[in-house]
């Protein structure tokens, strides 16, 4: 009887804690009027990242930038540019970016539309395989456009280059909008051909996808579904990635709502948080798949802007009040049987009378989120973070060591270059690789230090931006001159 009863304070302990957000940084030092949509998560040993967009509308510089924080949000990096404008596409509009981090690993997945193509939306996938120091783009990530406007997108990446992604759009002003899947099995390089999730789009829209996997393989999508008796969540289940889905309606069980955001926890277990038509936040789980669903929970009645996060037993909602402007939040500790009670974010509030849109991230024992305070002239993303206690078994929170550089001199170069290293990388192997992620050739650092800007053939390879990996080393950016 002793041990259930101390097995209870602990889990109610561990429910009712409140996290200490009042250290908000902004990520890249910079502010910019033009710059919206922040997007963050927390790498594998608690490395921080952010990516922003810039809408490039009237200024012509628009484009998707980066920060990273190495030390748990004391420091961030420089802004770094994954995608900027291209002299053809001006004033290209860039939107919604999101991320995801495996191992050194980082994807982001946008969307970008032209200049002057009013429904012409193309879907972008960006990777970074040394913490975001260095980006690909892979501009023919996922084959085609689609018109008119975006409506969302979701995705997942996994361990071995697999990335699951769900995106909805709509062809015009005067159509429903559709929900699509589509995956890729060489890091977001080419994906498969996008799959209409099942909806009539003659007389019912699908949009707000929201991903999740179970570790059997199933994949499940959350979208809206909106016809002219209103808005519901239809969760779709696959168990043969991606190429059939069962679907079910939700709104016996969880009522009207939207925007929903889905979690997978273990074998059975889900998380679901969503708005529900009268703007009320709310929390359901089911343990079975999906098939049955907890009565609704609701986290807040009156909200603007809001986001979650879930991992393991630890769930966060944020919200912005509807009358005050204030940032609201409340946790769980015990997988949503127990909320803590509303808790503004920061007692004196650093964007009074602002509108912010939140991405928050649980890993390890942190919780994190990132925020951008509109309108007004301090557009920035901000970063916030705060320790959970609660004996999760991962890695703690500490920042990696320096890598040595490699060097190279000169550096652009046209005719051949001089690799080096630190003085224990005498005979090291340099791997050269080329803008879009493929190795070229390979270098020693002992006997053939000189790169003549050719490929493993002899080949002379076009003018641009390669990169140089080698083992324990930081990676080192070169650029080959016509």
């Amino acid at each position: 009887m002793n041990r259930i009863f101390a097995f209870v304070i602990v889990l109610s302990g561990l429910a009712l804690a409140q996290l200490d957000f009042s250290n908000p940084v902004r990520c890249p030092g910079q502010i910019s009027e033009w710059w919206r949509d922040p997007a963050g998560c927390i790498g594998p040993n608690n490395e921080l990242y952010a990516a922003w967009t810039h809408t490039g509308l009237g200024s012509g510089d628009g484009g998707i930038y980066f920060a990273r924080s190495l030390d748990t949000n004391q420091t961030w990096s420089q802004q770094i540019t994954i995608h900027f404008w291209d002299p053809t596409w001006i004033h290209a509009e860039y939107r919604l970016a999101s991320l995801a981090a495996i191992g050194d690993t980082v994807y982001n997945i946008y969307w970008l539309r032209p200049e002057h193509a009013f429904n012409e939306w193309h879907v972008y996938c960006s990777r970074s395989d040394d913490r975001g120091a260095t980006w690909n783009i892979f501009e023919s990530s996922v084959s085609g456009s689609y018109s008119g406007s975006m409506n969302g997108r979701s995705f997942l990446a996994l361990t071995g280059g697999e990335v699951l992604l769900t995106f909805s759009t709509q062809p015009t002003i005067l159509d429903w909008p559709r929900s699509y899947f589509c995956r890729s099995t060489n890091g977001g390089v080419t994906f498969s051909s996008p799959l209409m999730l099942p909806s009539n789009p003659d007389s019912c829209g699908a949009s707000r996808p929201s991903i999740a996997l179970f570790g059997d393989g199933r994949i499940l999508v959350a979208c809206t579904h909106t016809d002219r008796s209103g808005s519901r969540i239809v969760l779709n289940v696959s168990t043969d990635n991606g190429a059939t889905w069962d679907t079910t309606d939700l709104r016996a069980q969880l009522g009207d709502g939207s925007y929903p955001s889905l979690y997978c926890v273990d074998h059975d277990r889900l998380y679901l948080f969503w708005q529900s038509s009268n703007d009320e936040l709310k929390f359901s789980k089911s343990n079975d798949c999906g098939e049955t669903w907890t009565a609704p929970f609701t986290i807040t009645s009156d909200n603007f802007s809001f986001g979650f996060a879930a991992s393991d037993e630890r769930l966060l909602a944020l919200w912005t009040d509807v009358n005050s402007w204030e940032a609201w939040h409340r946790v769980s500790g015990d997988a949503g049987q127990s909320w803590s009670e509303a808790k503004k974010v920061w007692l004196n509030d650093p964007f009074p009378g602002d509108w912010l849109s939140f991405t928050p991230d649980i890993r390890n024992d942190m919780a994190a989120f990132w925020c951008h305070p509109e309108p007004g002239n301090n557009e920035a993303t901000w970063c916030a973070n705060a320790e959970w206690q609660t004996g999760v078994q991962e890695p703690g929170q500490f920042a990696r060591p320096a890598l040595p550089p490699l060097t190279a001199s000169p550096n652009p170069f046209t005719g051949s270059t001089v690799l080096g290293g630190p003085s224990e990388a005498v005979g090291l192997q340099v791997s050269v690789f080329n803008s879009s992620g493929r190795m070229v050739c390979e270098l020693d650092l002992g006997t053939n230090p000189v790169w003549d800007g050719t490929d493993a053939r002899s080949n002379r390879l076009p003018a641009g931006v390669y990169v140089c990996k080698a083992h324990g080393c930081a990676p080192l950016r070169l650029v080959l001159s016509d």
